[in-house]
């Protein structure tokens, strides 16, 4: 009797440890203030038809993407705080009157709410798959998540996911080559010899600065231009 007993609090000690280790995902509606009115900004200046879309998070919203190309009809449609779930309920208004091209950043949001990878790549195929549906010619980019630096202390989300990032690389390359569209790995280039985002392209482990930004746009210019 005492040894079942000691089994079945060994089993519950085990059960609850694997509980606590493997994080659920948090649920949070992606309709958030930012989210609205940058949706009403959208609606205010509607697209005309042929732009350079650049599409996702607050990493692609703080770019001054029409500075670092002046000569390319460049639209910014990030939003802050934004996840592949909330890009995705938003994409047919992106391309609805047919951009020529569209650079698509997502992943680490979602990352910071514990999805999964399974589920981040499938919003991804629905995203493109409503590209390739409502716009067939519109040039697709996905552009690779970037690092993150947790020394900072400021996310607390996003404590201990770094090494989420690579993986998750690695299958958006496998989706952009199914998918027949171009990958850019923007990764390497910002990223430290321990796997962090290089300090002096960030103010907080996260959001990025100028030097950043003018590394970024240099990175991608001759897919822009």
């Amino acid at each position: 009797m005492k040894l079942n007993v000691s089994i079945f609090i060994c089993l519950l000690i085990s059960f609850l440890f694997l509980s606590c280790s493997v994080s659920k995902e948090i649920i949070e509606d992606y309709h958030t203030d930012t989210y609205n009115d940058r949706m009403k900004h959208f609606a205010d200046y509607p697209l005309l038809g042929g732009e350079i879309v650049f599409f996702g998070n607050s990493l692609t919203q703080g770019g001054k993407w029409g500075e670092y190309f002046p000569h390319a009809d460049i639209v910014n449609y990030g939003i802050s705080g934004d996840n592949t779930e909330g890009m995705l309920a938003r994409i047919a208004d992106a391309v609805g009157v047919k951009p020529g091209k569209i650079f698509i950043m997502a992943g680490i949001n979602d990352i910071s709410l514990s999805r999964s990878d399974k589920k981040i790549l499938h919003n991804y195929r629905e995203i493109i798959k409503q590209i390739r549906v409502t716009s067939p010619q519109t040039k697709i980019y996905i552009q690779s998540v970037l690092p993150i630096n947790n020394d900072f202390a400021v996310y607390k989300r996003l404590k201990s996911k770094e090494e989420r990032i690579v993986p998750i690389n690695r299958k958006l390359l496998r989706l952009a080559s199914d998918e027949d569209v171009e990958f850019v790995n923007l990764y390497p280039f910002f990223v430290d010899q321990e796997g962090k985002l290089f300090k002096n392209y960030t103010y907080d482990g996260l959001h990025l600065t100028d030097e950043a930004y003018y590394l970024w746009s240099n990175i991608i210019r001759n897919k822009v231009e």
